[in-house]
Parts: C-alpha cells; structure tokens; sequence
C-alpha cells in the first residue's frame, strides 16, 4: 500500500523489471469523459519541468472535460489529456503504481477524488537529432515545433522502462514494452499505443 510524502504517493517494494527495446508514446482512447484543467494557464505551469513536483506539489482540482453530466465514460483507468502529467485512477494505481513511481512519482489530486497523476522525473537524452524528422520552429534557437519521427540511442536506454526526452520543452514520455504488456495484464482501459508517431531505437 502506499504512504504520503510531501504531496507524493510513495510505493514500497519496486520490482526491477526487464525492459524489451521498443517504446511507445501513448494515446487517450475515445468515449471517456476525461479530466483537464479548468485554466490552461495551471497546465502550461507544470510543462517544461524535468525535476520533480513532490516538494512544490499542492493537490490540483481537475474537471471533466464533456462536463460532469456528459453520458460519456469517466471509468477510464488512465489518460493522456494532460500530458506530460497523466491521470490514473486507483484501478492502475494498484495495478502499474510500482512500475510507475520506478520512473517518477505520483501526486495526489485534491479533486475528484480517487484519482492522480503520474508524472515521470526519468530524463534521458536519446534523440537522435540527424536521423529523427524534427519540426523546427527556430533551429539555430534550439525551439522545437514537434517530432514526426523519433530515432533512438539503444545504448542509452538500457535500464530506462519510462523515460522523457529533454528536447522539445520535455512534452514526449515514452513507455517500454513491459509497461504495455501490463496494461494488457490488467485490461485497463483510457489510453493506446497507435500514434501517429514513428518510433525507431537504432
């Protein structure tokens, strides 16, 4: 079971986990009633952050996005909305919460109840800048649009089963192939791995 530590949900008992070379950025489902911010201004605090939120954390109350009435599903089990915090319910948090705070930490939500975030403090450079399709919006800048295609340094991701990229104002989480194959395991349902991205470990 997990205990509180400044505003973070600590898990005892990580497992070391095996991670096979292929990652995923992954999808919100459609037909879920997600959970947003209600001021875009609170969201975009919290982007372009590589260090944890722990110790500044105050619990954030959440919204759904269609509106509490909305006959749109709100047991979705995780979600991508608010990326790169994503949402998880207690199903996944009993289910993947060890995994996750292997690479980050989780943070209590003042509301609604029963969910959190998930935010991963795994920073590894493993972009492959000449090999991957990035969108420049000033490149002698270093300002960064998106990234179409993604080519990845095998030799740094040893070891690294969730990790973001630096690049690209720290937006991009990927997710190994061990994290997938439990939410399989546990059938838990929000998110899918079929972006549009191309994603490449060389």
């Amino acid at each position: 079971m997990p205990h509180r530590l400044d505003g973070q949900l600590q898990l005892a008992g990580v497992t070391s986990y095996s991670e096979a070379m292929e990652y995923y950025l992954v999808g919100s489902d459609e037909g879920f009633n997600e959970l947003g911010f209600p001021d875009v201004n609170t969201w975009q605090k919290y982007m372009g952050m590589p260090a944890g939120l722990s110790k500044i954390w105050v619990p954030e109350t959440l919204e759904y996005v269609y509106g509490a009435r909305s006959k749109r599903r709100k047991d979705f089990d995780m979600s991508s909305y608010c990326e790169p915090l994503f949402v998880i319910g207690e199903r996944a948090l009993h289910a993947i919460g060890e995994k996750l705070a292997k690479y980050g930490e989780i943070l209590e939500l003042g509301s609604p109840k029963g969910f959190y975030f998930f935010h991963c403090t795994n920073v590894v450079d493993a972009l492959v800048d000449d090999e991957s399709e990035i969108v420049w919006l000033d490149k002698a800048q270093g300002w960064i649009a998106g990234i179409n295609r993604f080519v990845l340094s095998g030799s740094k991701l040893k070891g690294h089963g969730i990790f973001r990229l630096p690049q690209a104002n720290f937006r991009y989480t990927f997710f190994g192939e061990e994290f997938k194959r439990l939410i399989g395991k546990h059938r838990l349902a929000g998110i899918h791995f079929n972006r549009r991205e191309g994603i490449r470990v060389a």
